[in-house]
């Protein structure tokens, strides 16, 4: 295991310490999970790398937008309405 010193503002040391007392858990284990978490939910909401087909309708997308071939929502909505329409 390794050991990190990591500066804190004194507010900052006051609020972890509160924080980790709230739950019963001792600093050095919440800051160490606090971490890991932020370490966890950055590399999920990154996930898996778009592929080479998922990258080429991206630009595509971004090719109509700027030719003008887009659709405003009203137009959308009002095709749905009357292709829905019974």
């Amino acid at each position: 295991m390794e050991t990190i010193a990591v500066p804190l503002q004194s507010d900052a040391i006051d609020r972890i310490k509160r924080a980790a007392a709230e739950i019963g858990m001792p600093v050095e284990e919440f800051i160490a999970s606090a971490a890991e978490q932020v370490v966890t939910d950055d590399e999920a909401q990154l996930g898996t790398p778009l592929s080479e087909a998922q990258l080429a309708s991206i630009r595509r997308g971004v090719e109509d937008v700027a030719a003008g071939r887009v659709y405003s929502h009203e137009e959308v909505f009002d095709e749905l309405k009357a292709h829905f329409k019974r």
